[in-house]
């Protein structure tokens, strides 16, 4: 039964992404500025005159093309090296800089790009809190620097009924790690979350620094109901601790931050900065770690510079890979389809103006090539429709 016409069937082409990997990663073109999809076929026909005048009575097909035209506006040396036919990217007085503590939030089990630096080396991971307060019953003290700092100035909480130690951040957390100068000794201690009505106690408590009296972990179930509330002024996720008695000794902290392990907490793709041309570094959370979907980490690394790079022209053939064209307009504005080359050239397709009045853009070639080795029943490939996608 044919589908019904709809008007919301009736499609702008927007959200155009086209990717290309030639075998060392998959990378994303930047702005596509004109995409025309071209299929075509070549020809034997038959013809007849049986019936006194010539008649065409046969066609069969001798040939399948399907090529993508576009142009990109990202002149980008890798961009450049497929119009130009290039040879090996090379970085000209190469040389490393570092970053410290950038913050970067992981959702999901995505791949999260740590921006625009490449070929990462000594990559560290932590989890962290951005706000440490100790209140004592009349009085906040931000004790955040402190708690962030490796060798940091231990500082003394709840020494009294009066104090509380409030462990906030700007996303969920379900753990912390405590270093201590002095353990702490009371009668028992209780964590509590803001539920958005009330503080109520953590549930599955757990950890070498539940009770404050040793280095390690503190951990809980995630509350679902978790809620931001402001303390001092700053709002966050808090986790509120107190003490009962008896106080036998305070505790002295000297910082509250822990290193995520790779390969258990998170991935690490560290990108490229060679022949190939560059790959930013990428970090993605894995499900079974200490990280919250949705948290929030500090990222160092060291990472590639150069001064300047090149390729030598027409240094290399045609470049082949695979390829992936997304068309994903806005909701409302029709239709979102991919079109899937499973292997597939990608060429120059006439000259790059240089006109100090208009964007720059580079003509380029996907010509389709045949696969069915490996994708038998699509050997040039897949076009996917998501129109019953909400």
């Amino acid at each position: 039964m044919a589908v019904p016409a709809n008007v919301e069937n009736y499609t702008v082409p927007g959200g155009v992404k086209l990717f290309f990997d030639a075998g060392t990663g998959e990378r994303d073109l930047g702005n596509i500025t004109e995409v025309d999809i071209e299929g075509g076929t070549e020809e034997l026909e038959h013809y007849s005159n049986r019936s006194g005048k010539r008649l065409k009575d046969k066609v069969i097909v001798l040939e399948e093309k399907l090529m993508l035209k576009f142009k990109f506006d990202e002149p980008v040396i890798e961009n450049l090296k497929y119009y130009f036919k290039g040879g090996a990217i090379e970085n000209l007085s190469p040389g490393t800089a570092a970053i410290v503590d950038q913050a970067l939030v992981l959702n999901g089990v995505v791949l999260q790009s740590v921006g625009q630096y490449y070929g990462l080396s000594g990559v560290t991971v932590r989890q962290f809190l951005n706000k440490v307060f100790v209140y004592d019953g009349a009085a906040y003290t931000d004790r955040s620097a402190e708690a962030d700092t490796l060798a940091g100035t231990p500082f003394t909480t709840l020494t009294d009924a009066n104090d509380v130690l409030y462990l906030g951040k700007d996303t969920p957390f379900k753990e912390v790690y405590l270093d201590f100068a002095v353990h702490g000794s009371y009668g028992a201690v209780v964590v509590e979350y803001w539920d958005g009505n009330s503080w109520e106690a953590v549930t599955g408590l757990g950890g070498a620094a539940a009770a404050l009296a040793a280095d390690g972990k503190m951990q809980w179930t995630l509350p679902v109901d978790w809620a931001v509330t402001t303390i001092n002024g700053y709002s966050a996720y808090y986790l509120k601790i107190t003490a009962t008695t008896p106080w036998t000794t305070p505790a002295t902290i000297n910082h509250i931050r822990q290193n995520c392990v790779a390969n258990t907490d998170y991935v690490l793709d560290a990108g490229a900065a060679g022949e190939d041309g560059r790959i930013p570094g990428r970090i993605g959370r894995l499900v079974a770690g200490m990280l919250v979907d949705g948290e929030e980490v500090k990222v160092s690394f060291t990472y590639v510079t150069w001064a300047s790079a090149q390729f030598s022209i027409a240094g290399a053939s045609f470049v082949e890979g695979t390829a992936r064209l997304e068309v994903h307009p806005d909701a409302g504005r029709g239709i979102r389809f991919d079109v899937v080359l499973p292997k597939a050239i990608l060429k120059p397709n006439g000259s790059i103006g240089l006109d100090d009045k208009k964007w720059l853009e580079v003509p380029m070639t996907l010509e389709a090539m045949d696969n069915s080795a490996l994708t038998p029943l699509a050997p040039l490939g897949y076009f996917k429709s998501y129109e019953n996608v909400a």
